[in-house]
């Protein structure tokens, strides 16, 4: 609403809103609204004398007959996939007769190398080159089997060979070996004797080494000697320290008495130091609250801040999403059209395509129809022909057998001025029944085309029937709309429509904001208030803080004089008496210590000296004992024969040695057993065999081998192709049976897309079909009001014959005269008589509405004008129908200039022209 200073004034920003205010205004709502009918001036006749399209259109919108334009769509979706998915499946079955391998048959060779896919011809073919295959499989593997006997027989020949040649030559080694083994017996026999020598010596061995440990025993006791009087030494020099730090440590009692006062004085100042630090720690505590309340004062004063700024900014947000509101709902309208715009110009191009190929494939119906015309022709010209032939062959036939005197069979004369002369090609009654057959088969053919082009020309015209209406309908836009700015104009309306859906994106983002900011606000509001009753809180907090720690800081200070610095805390109190106690403790333990060590040096000292007489009196001993085994091991020496101890050691092994020594003796003579048995077993098993001739064998068993791989190689080869047409045919006898299902299923569903679209006897849609029985409907009820206000002469029927061509038919509207006994065009109508038509179908349309409309009751009725083309008895007839209407319950209201009107008129708002404007006043008649 505008203010008096033009200022603008929101009403209303949503749905519920506006609806109230609407209702508000108009005093009735949206479903009151929908229970009008207005009968606008000059429109009468639009209903009644409209052609068929435009009918169709107005049915639409009334009875919402979109369902039934769907069923026509989905019809035609599900034949264009059906077929679609036939035409998949014949490539598919196409592709794999591609790789069907021919190698028997020649028949099936020469028709997949001629491009034939013709399944009834090639499956037989190609089962029987299955069967083919199978028998050279078998063929394949008897052949391998022998060739594989074959070659294990060489092979068997091969490894005897082998193994005699291995033999020989093992012979050979062995007769090499046997003389190296002779030329080694002076060597084993040496090692024999170094065996008994070494076996003496090992009787000798055990007294050596007790002589041997005795010495290790006398060096050891004379070593131990040796340290104990370096240690006691050693020993001596300690006890004397030790001594000397006992002596010293004694002298330092002065020092640790002190040291004791220190640590009485500091513990009887514990407790001052306890209160100081209890004082000093609430004076810091009291002063970090007081900071704390500060900082958060702060906070909350800037919290505050800028809680006022944000109420600010959601106010000024708040005020732009309404402004934007207005906004949005034009972008919605704009948005609206553009998308219809754009749906017209799909329309249109699958409309041009469609209209395209109706074009192509009428050409070619009429190029295949005139061709069969022309051969109908020829074949009616030929039969025609050899028909005159036979004929005049007969006649002449019997005119040979005429003579005169004799009547003629065919005119009873008895004179033959001049018979029929016999021509030398006559046709034989079977070659004329022949041409009279192909002349019906051609006839037959040429019915099937014309029915084909007569099918094609009706499509072709309804595609271009919808392409220039369709194309109307664009124009009345944008009038410079051509067929070539198509692609130019969908791109233009695509980016205006992505540009729309941005900005409606952008507008609905910003209005579903607004209850967000609006709560927001108020959320943000309460907070300020909050945050104000917060900062209240918080000053009365810091004013009791400052005073309480200005009191305990006072005391502090006070006690701060008695106490010295070093001192003031727990810390440093603890330190310096822990510090002093540790001290006093050290000087105590390194007088107990001192004493200790002195007293364990001295006992060290007493037991080395102990240890020292012990240990020389043990080794006097092993000295007299060492003596007497040396002089009783010589003496066993010259017993075993050894007169000097170097003979001794030389012969002297050790028992792994002499094992050695054994072991290579024993190997010795059982290899000379071995090598001289073997040898003669070998002698006497190649007696009179010859050497094999290894290469020829081998170069055999190759061939062979090679053979067998071909074999192989070939069986492989048939078998993977064998393999492959096996699966070929089974899949392509499933796509058979696929495609016999989908063809079944495309003969129901391509018949119902056939009669829908409008191949039928009516040439009309199933949508239309529908529109003419609600049509029927209207009729029915306009009828009886029609035949009321004319005293039963006209009568509305819907014409039910085809229209020539593709034009739209099945909404066009006659009348029958009951004066004349015939029916014409609506247009034929006087103006009053199609006043009256025209009045009576549109009652006969508000109650069909009602009945179809789901309880939807049209109560209220406005008829604007059209009464002063009725004479005094049509204008009675007209005002009889309306208080019928009148009578049943409905408010009926009559705008009209007509002066007679008014006597009729019971309640009347009159209005009143003048030069200061127009009035109204109501007149109501007793």
């Amino acid at each position: 609403m505008y203010g008096e200073n033009g200022e603008q004034k929101l009403l209303a920003s949503n749905v519920r809103d506006v609806d109230e205010k609407i209702k508000e205004i108009m005093i009735i709502d949206s479903n009151q609204f929908r229970q009008i009918l207005m009968i606008p001036q000059g429109e009468f006749r639009k209903l009644l004398t409209s052609e068929s399209k435009d009918k169709e259109v107005i049915l639409q919108r009334l009875f919402h007959t979109q369902i039934y334009k769907s069923i026509e769509e989905k019809l035609k979706e599900d034949a264009t996939e059906l077929k679609r998915t036939v035409e998949e499946q014949i490539k598919l079955r196409d592709q794999y007769f591609n790789q069907v391998q021919a190698l028997y048959s020649e028949e099936l060779k020469s028709c997949l190398e001629a491009g034939s896919v013709n399944d009834t011809l090639l499956m037989p073919l190609l089962a029987e080159e299955i069967k083919e295959m199978e028998a050279g499989l078998a063929e394949l593997t008897e052949a391998g089997r022998k060739k594989k006997e074959q070659r294990d027989h060489l092979q068997q020949k091969l490894y005897e060979a082998e193994m005699v040649l291995k033999q020989l030559k093992t012979k050979e080694e062995l007769m090499q070996r046997k003389e190296e083994l002779e030329g080694l017996r002076g060597q084993y026999t040496a090692k024999e004797n170094a065996i008994a020598l070494a076996q003496k010596a090992a009787l000798l061995n055990q007294q050596e080494q007790l002589c041997h440990e005795l010495k290790k025993d006398l060096d050891a006791a004379h070593a131990d000697l040796h340290e104990l009087q370096k240690n006691i030494g050693t020993l001596e020099t300690l006890l004397k320290e030790k001594q000397d730090k006992w002596e010293s440590e004694k002298n330092r009692e002065e020092e640790r008495k002190q040291a004791a006062e220190q640590v009485n004085h500091l513990q009887n100042m514990k407790e001052d130091i306890l209160s100081y630090a209890k004082v000093e720690k609430l004076v810091r505590s009291l002063e970090k609250n007081l900071e704390y309340l500060r900082l958060q004062k702060r906070q909350k004063d800037e919290a505050h801040q800028k809680a006022d700024l944000q109420i600010k900014t959601l106010s000024e947000e708040k005020q732009d999403i309404e402004k934007s509101k207005l906004a949005q709902i034009e972008n919605e309208r704009n948005l609206e059209k553009l998308t219809d715009e754009i749906e017209r110009l799909h329309k249109y191009e699958e409309l041009h395509k469609e209209h395209q190929l109706s074009m192509n494939a009428f050409s070619n119906k009429r190029n295949y129809f005139d061709q069969t015309s022309s051969r109908l022709t020829d074949a009616k010209l030929l039969v025609e022909e050899l028909e005159g032939k036979w004929l005049h062959g007969q006649a002449s036939i019997l005119a040979n057998r005429l003579q005169n005197g004799e009547a003629c069979p065919v005119c009873g004369s008895e004179h033959h001025p001049n018979p029929a002369v016999s021509p030398h090609d006559i046709p034989d009654e079977k070659d004329l029944k022949e041409a009279k057959k192909q002349a019906a088969q051609i006839e037959a053919e040429k019915a099937k085309a014309e029915s084909a082009f007569y099918e094609a020309q009706s499509r072709m015209n309804s595609s271009e029937s919808g392409l220039a209406e369709l194309t109307a309908q664009i124009q009345k836009h944008r009038p410079d709309f051509k067929q070539e700015s198509l692609l130019v104009l969908k791109n233009t309306l695509a980016d205006q429509k992505k540009d729309l859906l941005k900005i409606h994106a952008e507008l609905k983002k910003k209005s579903l904001r607004l209850e967000n900011c609006t709560a927001e606000l108020e959320k943000t509001q309460q907070r300020k208030e909050a945050l104000a009753a917060e900062i209240d809180r918080l000053q009365d907090q810091i004013n009791d803080a400052a005073i309480l720690h200005a009191e305990k800081r006072s005391n502090l200070a006070r006690m701060t004089d008695t106490i010295p610095e070093n001192l003031r805390s727990i810390d440093a109190y603890e330190s310096s008496l822990k510090t002093a106690a540790e001290k006093l403790e050290i000087m105590q333990r390194q007088l107990e210590s001192s004493q200790q060590n002195y007293q364990d040096a001295k006992s060290a000292l007493l037991a080395e000296q102990a240890k020292l007489e012990t240990l020389q009196k043990q080794a006097d001993k092993i000295e007299q004992k060492l003596a007497a085994e040396r002089q009783n091991f010589v003496q066993r020496m010259k017993d075993q024969g050894f007169e000097v101890y170097g003979e001794y050691r030389d012969a002297k092994k050790s028992e792994d040695q002499i094992r050695q020594l054994e072991g290579e003796v024993r190997e010795y003579r059982e290899e000379v057993r071995s090598v001289h048995d073997r040898y003669a077993e070998l002698g006497h098993l190649l007696e009179g065999i010859e050497k094999p001739d290894l290469d020829s064998l081998q170069l055999l068993l190759q061939e062979t081998d090679d053979q067998l791989k071909l074999l192989q190689d070939q069986y492989t080869n048939l078998f993977m192709m064998k393999k492959q047409n096996k699966e070929t045919m089974q899949k392509i006898e499933e796509i058979n049976e696929n495609m016999k299902a989908l063809e079944e299923r495309y003969k129901v569903i391509g018949h119902l897309y056939e009669i829908s679209k409008g191949q039928n006897t009516y040439r009309i849609t199933f949508e239309r079909f529908v529109l003419a029985a609600f049509l029927d409907d209207i009729l029915r009820e306009a009828n009886g009001r029609l035949s009321k206000m004319t005293s039963g002469r006209y009568m509305l029927l819907r014409k039910t014959d085809r229209s020539k061509g593709n034009a739209q038919s099945g909404l066009e509207l006659l009348v029958f005269d009951q004066y004349t006994g015939q029916e014409r065009h609506v247009k034929t109508l006087s103006g009053g008589e199609s006043f009256k038509a025209a009045l009576a179908l549109a009652l006969g349309l508000a109650d069909v509405v009602q009945q179809y409309a789901g309880g939807v009751s049209l109560e209220t009725m406005f008829i604007d004008e059209g009464f002063g083309t009725l004479d005094p008895e049509s204008l009675d007839q007209a005002i009889e129908a309306l208080i019928e209407i009148q009578s049943s319950g409905r408010l009926v209201g009559i705008i009209s200039h007509v002066p007679e009107l008014k006597e009729r008129i019971d309640a009347r708002l009159e209005v009143t022209a003048s030069q200061t404007g127009s009035r109204t006043q109501f007149q109501f008649l007793n």
